[in-house]
This record gives C-alpha cells, structure tokens and sequence, in this order.
C-alpha cells in the first residue's frame, strides 16, 4: 500500500483557492487557482498518488505559512519537501529556486550557472515547469535574461508570475 498524500486547503483572495498535498516526506503538491475542493481531489488520477485523504490536521502547519506568505508577514518557508518527485537534476535546479531572496529574481542563466552548468538555461526553464509546488519553491523568481516573465505554471500564467513579484516587492519595501 502507498504512503497516504493529505490534502488541505487554503483560502486566496487573490490566487483563489489553493490546494495543498503532503507526503509523509513533505509538501508534494500545491496548485492555485482552483475551483472547488473536488477539483484539487481529483487531481490525484493525473498524478498518480493514490488517493488524497482530506486532513486539516497534517497540512495546518503548510496552509498557516502559506497564509502568512499570502499576506507579506512570511518571507521565507520553512517546510519539508518531497524531494522524491524530481530527478536530480531538477532538484538541484528547484533547491538553487529556494535561495532567491524574497522580493529578488534572477535569470534561467543566472541559475544555470549557479548549479554549474552554465549553457543549461533551457534545461532550468523545464526544471522550473516541473515545480510542484510554487511559491514555497519561487520559481515566479526566475525570469528571462532579457527581463521578461516567461513561463510560468501557475493558473493564469506570467499575470500571476507578475503579481506574485508585485507583491514581494511591494511587501519587501524594494
């Protein structure tokens, strides 16, 4: 039998309602935007986890740093991660996503090179698009060389890549 996945829910005025899967080996999923709690429960057919099992009671600590976030008291997340779910490669990518300070961004590039592997920028950009779980990784973070907002996998694309750093920079004082 399988390591149950607890699902939880959080409130956003302005992401809509967010839904959150935990492993026993930490945060496995999160997705914005969403309708309704059956619309998150019944993602779990296209990721193949089992079953979710709704409880309040395992994702509380998740939901309440990702509230606090939501509302510019929290700047950096303190959550375990399911790590399991990312080739190596993408895990070095995603653990580099976590240093960008909040309210910063940097680069396809610029990560690329911080990983050692300088020509890989479009191998980072599809690293950053398997990023299960956004804004606790801050993959909205990365951007283009040139500046631009491109690709982001959040419900409403780049305009919501755009508000998140909006908001981190509006709640950073930068």
């Amino acid at each position: 039998m399988a390591d149950p996945i607890y699902a939880g829910l959080v409130e956003s005025e302005w992401l809509g309602l967010i839904g959150i899967a935990v492993s026993l080996q930490g945060l496995r999923r999160l997705e914005m935007g969403l309708e309704s709690e059956a619309d998150f429960l019944s993602q779990n057919q296209t990721y193949g986890d089992g079953d979710f099992l709704y409880s309040e009671e395992h994702t509380a600590r998740y939901a309440d740093q990702i509230r606090r976030y939501l509302t510019g008291q929290l700047r950096a997340f303190s959550l375990p991660i399911d790590w399991t779910v990312y080739t190596p490669f993408q895990t070095a990518v995603l653990q580099e996503t976590l240093r960008i300070p909040y309210g910063q961004t940097r680069s396809y590039g610029e990560v690329a090179a911080s990983i050692g592997n300088p020509r890989a920028s479009r191998a980072v950009g599809q690293a950053e698009r398997r990023n299960q779980v956004p804004l606790v990784i801050p993959c909205h973070r990365v951007i283009g060389s040139d500046g631009s907002l491109t690709g982001y996998g959040g419900k409403g694309n780049t305009d919501t890549k755009a508000r998140l750093l909006a908001f981190e920079k509006d709640s950073a004082g930068t």
